[in-house]
């Protein structure tokens, strides 16, 4: 048997500022996507999925799958110039486990298909002797999202632990060492590349001042050293930059879950591109934070429990 693992992400800071070319920094969390590749009694491959929702499939190993559970098999093969699965070696059954990043059905915005898709490669690397590449892993997710995105969310489960991001490259950083911080879950999933559409029309067509103060902001913070106090000045920024480009980022959820950190001496800001999924609390005082965390479940938010991800993207 072969198998892989990658962690999930999140952004946090530098969503959008990270597409105009400032760098973001993305931490990876101990959410682990898993891929096993095992024998099969008979001449197919079999490809199954927990926690995405998708039909099994059954598949002649002189084919390819045709998406679902196999979505990023059929991906990246044909990124190799492979047309056939039976190219990678007698049949196996392919079994895709992302549960750790979905509740109830609905997607946390952990990273869930950067985590696939970068398991996937490196378990298919296993098994055709190639030698992973970060940058091959990045341009196959990009290609799988139509061309948008950054890369940033591959990088950080490759990775793992703090990275800076910038125009494709990742550097390796760290917190500062006197910071909590929470991940708390909306309760609504959202499509981040949708999201990014619509940004990207956007800055084709208006004054971009609010992502140029946006992209000034994220600079100060991972030149460092970070505080708080430049995040709270990125949080208003990138709440500017919602309005104006009308992204949705701030949603009541959101919104209900500021109200509720400003009330607890707490800092507390979305990640990601909007729409709902998580966002991330902040403070110096731990007993802040867990007071914070009592009030969100409280109030029908779910925090998550949730640390850093010290290691990223490896076989098993």
């Amino acid at each position: 048997m072969s198998a892989a693992s990658a962690p999930g992400k999140i952004v946090l800071w530098g969503e959008y500022a990270v597409l105009a070319g400032a760098p973001a920094a993305v931490l990876a969390l101990d959410a682990r996507a898993t891929v096993r590749l095992e024998p099969t009694a008979d001449s197919h491959w079999h490809f199954t999925s927990q926690g995405f929702v998708s039909d099994p499939e059954k598949v002649n190993p002189a084919a390819l799958p045709s998406g679902g559970a196999g979505i990023f098999v059929r991906q990246i093969l044909q990124h190799w110039g492979l047309q056939a699965l039976e190219q990678c070696g007698p049949p196996r059954r392919v079994i895709t486990d992302s549960a750790e990043f979905f509740q109830q059905q609905q997607k946390l915005g952990l990273g869930s298909s950067a985590a696939v898709c970068t398991a996937t490669y490196q378990a298919l690397c296993d098994i055709t002797g190639r030698t992973p590449n970060l940058s091959e892993a990045m341009h196959i997710h990009k290609q799988w999202q139509g061309g948008k995105g950054s890369g940033l969310d591959v990088a950080s489960v490759w990775h793992g632990g703090l990275i800076h991001f910038r125009q494709g490259k990742a550097q390796v950083s760290a917190l500062p060492d006197h910071w909590h911080w929470q991940v708390v879950w909306t309760g609504a999933s959202a499509s981040t590349p949708a999201h990014i559409t619509k940004f990207n029309d956007w800055r084709q067509s208006a004054d971009t001042r609010p992502l140029d103060d946006l992209a000034a902001l994220s600079e100060t913070l991972c030149e460092g050293p970070a505080t708080l106090s430049d995040l709270a000045l990125y949080r208003d920024a990138l709440e500017a930059l919602d309005q104006a480009a009308i992204l949705n980022i701030f949603t009541p959820e959101h919104a209900r879950l500021g109200t509720l950190a400003a009330a607890c001496g707490v800092l507390y800001k979305p990640c990601g591109a909007g729409g709902g999924d998580i966002g991330m609390a902040f403070a110096d005082d731990p007993s802040a934070l867990a007071h914070f965390r009592q009030q969100a479940a409280a109030n029908g938010f779910t925090p998550l429990d949730l640390e850093t991800a010290t290691h990223g993207v490896a076989s098993h």
